[in-house]
């Protein structure tokens, strides 16, 4: 099984080479005079992004109708004759911005290419900005534009800064208006966007008007250079005079301990697995540490998250939300902001329903549940990489509708705070005061097993005189983990708030009614032998288990709490118990429901293969090359078992 990933290309602090490769095109009124790309080419790749595009995302329809998408298409191809590279590339942009995720989106940097492919060179203006709440600033350049940190940004070519945002805003991905804000400053300044959306006359360079920090006005001309000219600051040194939040910028986890407030600080860079230390690791350290120091406060920064592996992070989930002392209301804080997104997010839903954290920051560049797991369409002509999302993650519940995760503790970021290195986010956590629930008495009849969905169970349990409601859930790669785990309060009417803001329960009759955020619905009380999946798979009941999700999948076609990845997880569960004639059977049913899935044959060749079944291990895998000849797991176990 193949699972992609997504990272954010940029971070807090960055580096550019100092060098003046500027690219070649130039500009009479607002027509490239050296087009390298001819309008028949440019029509081809259209009409192959129109074609192909609904084959790879998930849902791409979700935002803006099929018909505008076409109508949009037909009119562009109307237009292409008296249109530049840079232009038709910004309408490019703005359609796949249209889909209307922040996974979904052009390969401007080049990242994933990992196997070297011909790709649309893209050129960049070496400045780097973030929009403060008090403005647009320039916070790092290369080296010949270093009189232009701090200031605040007013006008590009002469035209409002306010202005070019809102001309720039429509070719940019993203999730929410956070997402939004951490991507519109690095769009423009990619020297093809400013110039085809109008904004420079000539792509080769830009005039930026900024107030310096003496107050007085200052333009200066800008040149454009290769993206691949661009590198990342290692992060090794330069950590003298930074808040916490920018320190340690190579490491993906780290700890300090604040002996003056006795609080535990933990940053959580990136969603990943660090090779010179493990998150296994990582975690027992901290768990060692924690269980042997004063600590009243924990505060764990991902504000700075840019995502990475949703499957590396459950250590870390469970260190945080089983240690009694770390999770307790009012002393356990996650700081969150908008470059917290996609495995980041899927972190920051983990630790909202497992855990009694106290939100603070801004809100959070990706919604709770989202599409992700990009994966490339290359334009034929012009070689422009389309990243299209393949994957609709449902890491809360399918009712809940939030753009982002909010914080309950709101903080925004100025200028001069950023430039002073100050950390207000962190000051206001440290100043925080919460105020208690009063717990009540507990109410013993809503405790029992209910039906959550058609393949879960909700639990509600006593434990030192406190109820408790868990849900689990099977994940991706097949570990049966909490999907919810809170304490139950009880609240006048009957009702029960939780450690999950927005979350209620209120029993009714001998069932439950739960409310999230207003929506609310029925759980039944399980009068009967419900078994999950998994359990059916325990007990070797692999066809039952199968059947129940066939006929889940049949009967509820818009229960997105039951796709191509859950399903497989459920097949990996199975194959991690050596359960072999489950997982094939839970495999198999994945390649009935999803036969255009490469993934789902790869996982099914890898189950024949663990159990013995050469041939159908070389049938199945060969079928997952067929559909995705990159699939260069599945071509070397190919070339081994075919030898």
């Amino acid at each position: 099984m193949t699972r992609n990933t997504f990272f954010r290309i940029f971070t807090a602090i960055m580096l550019f080479i100092a060098v003046s490769s500027v690219f070649s095109q130039h500009v009479s009124g607002n027509k490239t005079a050296q087009n390298k790309i001819s309008e028949d080419k440019w029509g081809e790749d259209l009409n192959y992004l129109m074609k192909e595009m609904p084959k790879i995302h998930i849902d791409p329809y979700n935002h803006t109708s099929k018909e505008n998408f076409e109508l949009f298409a037909e009119v562009l191809k109307s237009k292409l004759k008296n249109m530049s590279d840079n232009e038709v590339l910004c309408q490019v942009a703005k359609l796949t911005a249209m889909i209307g995720d922040g996974h979904t989106a052009l390969n401007i940097f080049n990242f994933h290419n990992s196997n070297n492919n011909t790709a649309y060179r893209f050129h960049i203006f070496p400045i780097m900005m973030y929009q403060f709440s008090d403005g647009m600033f320039i916070t790092g350049s290369s080296p010949q534009y270093n009189e232009l940190k701090g200031c605040k940004v007013i006008k590009i070519n002469g035209k409002a800064i306010e202005e070019v945002i809102e001309t720039v805003k429509p070719i940019v991905p993203r999730d929410n208006e956070y997402s939004l804000k951490f991507n519109l400053p690095y769009y423009m300044v990619i020297a093809e966007f400013m110039n085809g959306l109008g904004i420079t006359n000539n792509p080769d360079e830009m005039e930026i008007t900024v107030i310096n920090k003496s107050g007085n006005e200052l333009t200066t001309k800008l040149i454009a250079t290769e993206i691949s000219n661009m590198q990342h600051n290692s992060g090794a040194s330069d950590d003298n005079g930074l808040p916490l939040y920018m320190k340690n910028e190579a490491k993906n986890y780290w700890f300090e301990y604040l002996k003056d407030n006795k609080t535990l600080y933990i940053n959580y860079k990136r969603v990943l697995n660090d090779p010179a230390d493990s998150l296994k690791y990582f975690c027992k350290r901290l768990d060692e540490f924690i269980n042997s120091n004063d600590i009243e406060r924990t505060v764990i920064d991902i504000r700075n998250n840019g995502g990475g592996n949703n499957a590396t992070c459950q250590p870390f989930v469970n260190l945080i939300s089983n240690n009694k002392k770390v999770n307790q209301k009012g002393k356990l804080f996650i700081i969150i902001g908008r470059q917290t997104f996609s495995a980041a997010s899927y972190l920051t839903t983990k630790l909202e329903f497992n855990t009694k954290a106290i939100f603070a920051g801004e809100p959070t560049g990706a919604s709770p549940n989202h599409y992700g797991d990009n994966r490339p369409l290359i334009l034929p002509n012009s070689k422009v990489e389309v990243r299209l999302s393949s994957i609709f993650w449902q890491n809360s519940f399918p009712v809940d509708k939030r753009k982002s995760t909010d914080p309950q503790i709101k903080v925004e970021l100025s200028s001069a705070d950023y430039f002073a290195g100050k950390d207000p986010v962190l000051e206001a956590v440290l100043n925080y005061k919460y105020e208690g629930n009063n717990n009540g008495n507990i109410n013993n009849s809503v405790k029992g097993v209910y039906l959550y969905s058609p393949i879960q169970s909700l639990e509600i349990t006593e434990e030192s005189g406190m109820l408790k409601m868990k849900v689990m859930q099977m994940d991706f790669v097949g570990r049966n983990v909490s999907f919810i785990t809170t304490g139950l309060y009880p609240e006048a009417g009957g009702s029960f708030g939780t450690d999950i803001a927005g979350l209620k329960i209120i029993p009714v009759n001998s069932d439950l009614k739960i409310n999230y955020m207003g929506s609310e619905w029925v759980v039944k009380r399980s009068e009967g032998d419900f078994k999950t999946p998994q359990q059916l798979l325990d007990e070797g009941r692999n066809n039952e288990a199968a059947d129940l999700l066939k006929e889940t999948k049949l009967t509820n076609p818009s229960y997105q709490g039951l796709n191509e990845n859950t399903i497989n997880g459920i097949g990996y569960y199975a194959l991690g118990k050596k359960n072999f004639d489950g997982a094939i059977a839970i495999f198999s049913l994945n390649c009935d429901l999803y036969p255009e899935s490469w993934n789902v044959y790869d996982s099914l060749g890898e189950a024949y293969l663990m159990a013995g079944n050469t041939m159908m291990a070389v049938e199945n895998y060969k079928k997952s090359v067929e559909l995705n000849p990159e699939n260069k797991n599945g071509k070397k176990i190919l070339d081994n078992l075919t030898k």
